[in-house]
């Protein structure tokens, strides 16, 4: 069945397929500032199971977005998206009603595409590996129905109010996390110091600079995201004031999603991305055409993603204004995109059933005769269960390669010479 997805992963992740691209479900959180929106008493501080941090917390890169396991009050492991565009913790709506979670209250909360209603749930405890918090106010909203985009059930988003507990530092190389209590925190290493500013309702912003051929460098204020899938997402004022449709070239039209819906957007490649000292060639991004959420705000620029931390160890100090970064071998990586036209999305309960959620026109999957809702059975002959779903993108993001595929359509099998090419 083709999925009905609010939102594209991008495949850059995928790139179409998010497209998600540029969007972070989490934002999902975002509460317009209301009395209602905050607890009378503060949240017990976060206990740690030994000293003062929590190291070696493992978590899954899909798409360059940190996916760890935290439990909720008592229940499994569930997987949630650490996301420091999301101001508040999100458990998914149907999740929580599972865990007999009580909400009470509703509050409107602004998303990349809009707005949709969520509920507050308070007293409510959260932890992972060596850490453990009491007395959490956490929201519930539809999270779940990304799950097909991550093969996995996703339970909820991470925000900062966790994330501000702490100094939080990445190692997108080791996909491992640590976890400071940031009074007793010290960095002495060879990092960047990039200056943040927290606003009041939790959003975390730094500046930075994007440079189009032809063009002076553009300077402006950038939300740091890293539940963004790609490297920068510009939004629709910005777009319009800098009169940028008109200085590219070679683009494609994309949907971006979150919660709050859909809207349009333009892919194209730009000169550089600057920040701090660090100056990144040739990045893809993504220019919103949205006409409201928050890929409409005239109050920033944009966003910048996981596309350009994944390329570091990332420092997350929200206690001190700061995020430091150190590049990792990524440093230099192309920026690269999807080459294949598909978006593909993981089906049944161990969401290894790949089926084709979407064909994108003019690419080499339309060109082969791909269409929506055939299941993807074997890539080179191997059953396409042995990968997952963040290894075949990464494999459809090889300019030349070429694959054959195996794809089911109905009752016939249907075999597809897929030759891969940079559609941006």
């Amino acid at each position: 069945m083709k999925f009905p997805l609010t939102t594209r992963f991008p495949l850059v992740l995928f790139a179409a397929l998010l497209i998600f691209a540029q969007t972070s479900p989490a934002r999902a959180q975002r509460q317009r500032r209301s009395a209602r929106a905050s607890s009378t008493r503060p949240p017990a501080p976060a206990i740690f199971s030994s000293g003062q941090s929590a190291l070696n917390v493992p978590f899954d890169l899909v798409g360059n977005l940190i996916l760890m396991r935290a439990r909720v009050n008592d229940s499994a492991p569930l997987w949630f998206i650490f996301d420091t565009g999301a101001t508040h913790t999100v458990v998914d709506t149907e999740q929580a009603k599972t865990l007999g979670l009580k909400a009470r209250g509703r509050i409107k909360a602004t998303g990349s595409g809009g707005t949709d209603i969520a509920s507050r749930v308070r007293g409510v405890s959260v932890s992972f590996s060596g850490v453990a918090l009491r007395g959490q106010t956490v929201y519930t909203l539809p999270v779940a129905f990304l799950s097909p985009l991550f093969g996995r059930p996703l339970g909820g988003v991470i925000g900062n109010d966790i994330i501000g507990k702490f100094v939080v530092e990445i190692n997108y190389a080791s996909k491992i996390l640590y976890f400071y209590e940031p009074s007793t925190y010290r960095y002495s290493g060879p990092g960047e110091v990039i200056p943040l500013t927290v606003e009041k309702d939790g959003n975390v912003f730094t500046r930075a600079q994007v440079t189009l051929e032809g063009r002076a460098p553009l300077a402006g204020k950038f939300e740091v995201d890293t539940g963004s899938t790609g490297s920068l997402m510009l939004n629709t004022p910005f777009v319009k004031n800098h009169h940028l449709l008109s200085s590219i070239n070679q683009s494609k039209q994309v949907n971006l999603g979150g919660v709050g819906g859909t809207s349009g957007a333009v892919a194209t490649r730009v000169r550089s991305i600057s920040l701090g000292r660090f100056t990144l060639a040739n990045p893809v991004v993504r220019f919103s055409q949205g006409m409201k959420g928050d890929n409409a705000s005239a109050r920033y620029g944009g966003l910048l993603g996981s596309q350009i931390f994944s390329r570091f160890k990332m420092i997350i100090d929200l206690s001190r204004r700061r995020m430091i970064l150190e590049p990792n071998a990524d440093i230099a990586a192309p920026f690269e995109d999807d080459m294949s036209g598909l978006e593909v999305a993981g089906d049944g309960e161990d969401f290894l059933t790949y089926v084709i959620n979407d064909v994108e026109a003019n690419s080499p999957a339309a060109e082969e005769g791909i269409q929506e809702e055939d299941i993807l059975t074997a890539i080179d002959g191997r059953p396409a269960g042995e990968f997952t779903l963040d290894e075949i993108r990464r494999m459809f993001m090889q300019d030349g390669r070429e694959y054959a595929l195996t794809l089911k359509r109905g009752d016939k099998l249907i075999q597809a010479r897929l030759k891969l090419r940079r559609l941006i």
